[in-house]
């Protein structure tokens, strides 16, 4: 018997709800067409003579426009606003920030361009993840439906790397905005299939058992769901960093070499960070699927210890010659964490957080992504100025670990 054969994972395909599938692809689409925006605009506008402080600039302006439309799509979530619509007003904006982008051969353009690219992803990102929860039907348990869509973000992503990448061969990198133009004109097509509309809000409030109820009854205290949840926001808040300097100073630290580790080209740069991309996308499928009915704690706890082994070998890479390989090593643990976290820590926040204010709570948890991205690089870019290498910076994260574990006791 074929273990692999295509009916089989047709089968397992089609045990999902139709408009989860539907959700899923949606946000398959949507990770291949910023994959190469997100990763590779860098690139371009530094060819185009822009200094590192200039292309900071626009990645800083990203982020407080995302910061600020997270919490006005939170807030209209919560007032019953469809996310579909959400999305599609996200996927306007994005092709309108992909136009300005392509045609942007000046600051100001670059500017504008990443103004409303991150006012885009503001308004996605709740929007998406509020998706999930509310398109499994009480068919599928929402750990595994984040599995899923963490699996699709994963390989849509590297995916759209690839194609970015693919571009650069052909001296035609900025195929990455028509390539996410493409994508967003066909999740409109996506979303507006009739049979994806399901009255998944009625089929909530007749849910009658005791984890509802009392969800409900946490509507009176406004403010005790919010302290509930903060440990789970302190650990996101560092976790969210951490994948701002596995994606902004990593590159950074390999490029520049550690105390006796020598520096590594731009081509094994970039080849090292296919590698991580692609790990990712392997990985977080199975892991999600794996750990999806572990207790949260259990999850936060291992994610937190697979980080700190993770950083350990990296600063341990900086005292030797061949320190690449312990590079290479610790990409597995820290994927693996990451792998943990995506799917984990948007599933905890749906479970613990009242129903009443789920589309806020999503928000607040989108908004740790934005402002680790506007805070974190530029702290660990002062760091690694002041002492040469990033060794401080990945001992002082290993700390942070050890210091956080006892904490993910107290998530729900």
């Amino acid at each position: 018997m074929n273990l692999f054969s295509t009916s089989r994972f047709s089968n397992y395909w089609e045990r999902f709800p139709l408009s989860l599938r539907l959700i899923i692809k949606a946000r398959l689409w949507t990770a291949i067409g910023t994959g190469g925006v997100l990763y590779l605009s860098p690139i371009i506008f530094n060819s185009l003579g822009f200094s590192a402080e200039q292309i900071g600039s626009g990645i800083t302006t990203a982020a407080f426009a995302g910061i600020t439309t997270r919490f006005g799509t939170g807030y209209l979530l919560d007032k019953q606003f469809s996310y579909r619509k959400a999305i599609k007003v996200a996927c306007l904006i994005t092709i309108f920030s992909d136009f300005i982008l392509f045609y942007s051969q000046n600051f100001l353009a670059y500017v504008c361009g990443q103004f409303f690219l991150g006012a885009a992803a503001g308004i996605y990102w709740p929007s998406a993840e509020l998706g999930i929860p509310l398109n499994c039907n009480s068919i599928i348990n929402s750990s595994e439906g984040y599995s899923l869509a963490r699996s699709a973000d994963a390989i849509g992503v590297t995916l759209g790397v690839l194609l970015g990448t693919i571009g650069t061969y052909f001296d035609f990198t900025r195929i990455i905005y028509l390539l996410d133009i493409i994508c967003m004109l066909y999740i409109f097509n996506i979303l507006l299939n009739k049979l994806g509309v399901f009255k998944v809000k009625t089929e909530l409030k007749i849910k009658d058992n005791k984890e509802v109820k009392d969800k409900y009854l946490e509507k009176k205290f406004n403010l005790k769901w919010v302290l509930k949840l903060f440990p789970l926001f302190l650990i996101t808040l560092f976790i969210t960093g951490v994948m701002s300097l596995l994606q902004s100073i990593l590159p950074l630290d390999l490029a520049n070499g550690g105390i006796i580790r020598p520096p590594f080209t731009e081509q094994r740069v970039a080849t090292l960070l296919t590698i991580q991309l692609t790990l990712l996308a392997i990985f977080q499928w199975p892991v999600g699927y794996i750990l999806r009915n572990k207790n949260s704690p259990f999850k936060f706890k291992l994610c937190l210890i697979s980080l700190l082994i993770g950083f350990t070998l990296l600063s341990l890479s900086n005292f030797l010659i061949y320190g690449y390989l312990l590079i290479l090593i610790a990409f597995l643990p820290l994927t693996i964490s990451l792998c943990i976290f995506l799917p984990s820590a948007s599933d905890a926040i749906i479970k613990t957080s009242p129903i009443k204010y789920q589309g806020t709570a999503i928000a607040l948890y989108s908004q740790c992504f934005g402002i680790s991205a506007l805070t974190v690089p530029w702290m660990a870019g002062k760091l690694i100025d002041n002492f040469d290498t990033a060794f401080q910076l990945w001992l002082i994260v290993s700390i942070m670990c050890i210091v956080l574990i006892p904490i993910s006791n107290n998530i729900k």
